[in-house]
């Protein structure tokens, strides 16, 4: 049993899906297969239940996550001890965050639990405020050249936002084509989550009507509760937002977003990213 090895357990366990736990670690899906596999004949014992392409955790495959979990963390204390790398990691990073900021902001909470002398600017967008020198990025695509070595950190599933008394919610769920004669609230026209839904709505032949921009999402929330307008959402992103007087449809077919981390390759070596680099994968991979 090796603890990488264990390392994938943790991560197909958390994310119930043997493809995105690949992904996340960028290895073959066979790959990833193969090696749950040999931990449960090492094991004796099955770890996840399958069923239609479902994974599940088995009452066993819970206990063994709850122990692993653990141990992994009491050794990831006991090399940060050794290393003094807990009492001596400090600096400061940048980081333009073009989405999934909240997650982000949850995200630098906990990362200064472990690591409270690190302090960190965080950027919405790219302006002269913040020229080309953040040290990550994340959003669907890089900004420009300086941005490489892209690591996907979600995929979530797109919905459709709408008023509880809209029509659309009789359906159950919807496509883009019969959005055509509705009017949208924008977050930022020069936002990824606008280009995103402009693409799907060209793709199914229209052009949105925009109502209104606000950069808010919580007043446009309650301009779509109001019945004044939709909006297309990521689903993990915004899940925190509730409203009684909202519905999120799914849409046929099931459109996605993804999320991806870039890194400034002119920064050069950089212990501090490396470890939040790390870190932040580690951390949205909890989020699915």
């Amino acid at each position: 049993m090796e603890l990488l090895q264990l390392r994938y357990f943790i991560t197909v366990a958390k994310m119930l899906n043997i493809s995105q736990a690949a992904k996340h670690h960028m290895i073959p899906q066979p790959a990833m297969s193969q090696t749950i596999s040999r931990l449960e004949k090492e094991l004796g014992k099955p770890l996840f239940d399958r069923h239609k392409n479902r994974l599940k955790l088995t009452q066993e495959g819970q206990m063994f996550l709850d122990s692993v979990t653990a141990s992994m963390s009491e050794l990831d204390h006991a090399i940060h001890s050794v290393s003094g790398e807990g009492d001596v990691l400090r600096g400061e990073l940048t980081i333009l965050a073009q989405q999934h900021r909240s997650t982000i902001v949850d995200c630098i909470v906990e990362f200064k639990k472990k690591y409270p002398d690190v302090s960190f600017r965080l950027y919405n967008i790219q302006d002269r405020n913040n020229p080309d020198d953040c040290d990550l990025c994340i959003g669907c695509t890089p900004p420009n050249e300086k941005y490489t070595d892209g690591q996907c950190l979600i995929t979530e599933n797109l919905r459709i936002m709408v008023a509880a008394t809209h029509p659309l919610v009789k359906k159950g769920a919807v496509r883009f084509e019969e959005l055509k004669d509705e009017e949208f609230v924008v977050l930022d026209k020069t936002g990824s989550l606008w280009q995103h839904t402009l693409h799907l709505c060209r793709q199914a032949g229209f052009e949105p009507k925009i109502s209104m921009v606000y950069g808010d999402i919580y007043c446009m929330t309650k301009y779509v509760a109001a019945g004044m307008a939709i909006t297309v959402c990521p689903e993990i992103a915004w899940r925190g937002i509730k409203n009684e007087a909202m519905v999120y449809l799914p849409t046929i077919p099931q459109h996605t977003r993804p999320t991806y981390v870039f890194q400034n390759r002119l920064k050069g070596q950089s212990k501090l990213r490396e470890v939040f680099f790390d870190f932040l994968v580690e951390y949205f991979a909890t989020q699915v």
